[in-house]
């Protein structure tokens, strides 16, 4: 009988698989995220810095929420958006507020990017935009015709920025206030809506990519079992086996494009949905590799059991290798 060995294969794989995930550090989201929320406090210096690759006419919306200021303050929040070409060109963020763009802007010397805020007990939420943006988005509305030629200028949401090509972007925002004495801490909310959505511009072939690798799997397993069921009286074990890395398959492409699909909804990743389908991912490939082996071998054709070599099998087929790091 086949499906037994193979449940014996099955069994310290899965036991390996659970130790590789036991002992390797936590998954990072590996899709770029479409929001976030920093907090920010007066102890703080350091200019945040947002990362992330947009299509052209992509919209950028500050926010600076959850103000505390037990005292009366004047807040200055300054921010700057720069395009440059190669996506490793800055691999720390002192390395990007080197950058003499970026010291230009900060400095305060851009007044359309730059506004003063008087914060209070009263103050709760403030949305930021340019005043360009701003004009822009107002003659928009007046016109029907570049409102066709751009959506997004009839848009009511104010926005902080926008790009004018796709490409490798940096966010920077700068909190500073002239009164060192006074307290007060905030959380700024940054999101980044491009004409897809949320997603990445490098991460939106992907999620075509899973969404037709997913209906790929779905054609095959509905032929496998068209298959079987006209043949079912000559089958072998080995072929439910079969069946069943077709099924994981299309899960694991399924749950990554549910993945893609959240982000570019909500801009926020899933870290538990990443890992689920991580985890699907490694146990279709182990699967795979221990049946192209056995097979391989001449199990179930010419040798009814592997004998010795069967540990050699889990340890090729072990999961380990296939467990990805961010």
């Amino acid at each position: 009988m086949v499906a037994a060995p193979i449940s014996r294969l099955l069994s310290p794989s899965l036991l390996l698989l659970c130790l590789g995930l036991a002992v390797s550090p936590g998954v990072e989201a590996v899709p770029e995220p479409g929001s976030w929320t920093v907090p920010y406090s007066k102890g703080d210096s350091t200019p945040i810095l947002f990362r992330k690759i947009l299509f052209n006419q992509t919209n950028i919306e500050l926010k600076v929420e959850n103000l505390r200021c037990p005292e009366p303050v004047k807040i200055t929040v300054m921010w700057y958006l720069m395009h440059y070409i190669c996506y490793n060109k800055f691999s720390t963020i002192e390395e990007a507020l080197q950058n003499d763009n970026v010291h230009t802007h900060m400095d305060g010397q851009n007044n359309e990017n730059a506004r003063e805020i008087a914060c209070d007990k009263t103050t709760h939420s403030i949305t930021l935009q340019n005043s360009k943006l701003q004009d822009a988005q107002h003659t928009g509305i007046e016109n029907k015709t570049d409102s066709k030629t751009n959506p997004f200028l009839s848009n009511s949401k104010a926005f902080a920025a926008q790009t004018s090509q796709d490409g490798p972007f940096i966010f920077v925002v700068s909190i500073k206030s002239e009164q060192s004495a006074a307290e007060w801490s905030l959380s700024v909310y940054t999101s980044m809506e491009g004409p897809h959505g949320y997603i990445s511009a490098s991460e939106w072939p992907l999620m075509i990519f899973y969404m037709v690798m997913c209906i790929m799997y779905i054609v095959f397993g509905l032929l496998w079992f068209g298959w079987s069921a006209c043949y079912w009286k000559d089958l072998l074990r080995i072929q439910f086996w079969i069946a069943a890395v077709i099924f994981l398959g299309m899960l694991e492409k399924a749950v990554f494009y549910a993945e893609y699909q959240n982000i570019n909804s909500t801009g926020v990743s899933s870290p538990g949905l990443l890992v689920f389908a991580e985890l699907v991912s490694s146990i279709k490939r182990t699967l795979a590799r221990l049946l192209v082996t056995i097979v391989s071998l001449g199990y179930g054709i010419v040798k009814p059991r592997l004998g010795a070599v069967m540990h050699r099998v889990v340890g090729m087929g072990s999961p380990l290798s296939d467990i990805r790091h961010s």
